[in-house]
């Protein structure tokens, strides 16, 4: 008689356990990635932004050196707060661009990583599933000839159950 619950019956539980540990590993890589490049970005980006603003000081303090009188001093704080706040503007929205860029590509990584998640899981169930149906079908055969070997007369009922008469 064939064991209802061998191997090949049931789905394989160090292989499910593999693939969520290949698939924990691949998502803890693909974050140290996201993190070194994010770090690498925001070093990049503050550098240059600090350049930036140390030039525009820069020019700024060679033009109060050269500015004649009162009007001279105020066109020269205006037009370096004017840079100032435009510099931090386009910061923001440079950063922004870029989070919107990693948030966009993380996003499509989830999913991408996800469907491929879900595909597997479906057709190892659909496996887990034939492989269930057969088990039973070949434990009713076994049972009706197990009783069809004992002189017994049986019929199937309605409701596909094997009853004796």
């Amino acid at each position: 008689m064939t064991d209802l619950h061998s191997p090949s019956s049931l789905p394989d539980p160090a292989q499910a356990i593999s693939q969520l540990g290949e698939t924990m590993a691949q998502t803890a890589e693909s974050h140290r990635v996201l993190a070194q490049e994010m770090t690498t970005f925001a070093k990049d980006e503050s550098l240059r932004f600090m350049n930036l603003r140390l030039e525009r000081n820069g020019q700024a303090m060679d033009k109060l050196q050269n500015c004649v009188g009162l009007p001279g001093l105020i066109s020269v704080q205006q037009e370096w707060l004017r840079d100032l706040l435009q510099d931090y503007t386009s910061q923001s929205m440079r950063l922004m661009g870029a989070m919107r860029g990693v948030t966009k590509n993380v996003m499509a990584s989830a999913v991408e990583t996800a469907s491929e998640n879900i595909d597997r899981m479906q057709q190892d169930a659909g496996e887990a599933m034939n492989r269930t149906s057969e088990a039973v079908h070949r434990a009713q055969e076994m049972g009706y000839q197990a009783v069809q070997q004992a002189g017994e007369h049986v019929v199937q009922d309605a409701n596909n159950n094997y009853v004796q008469h």
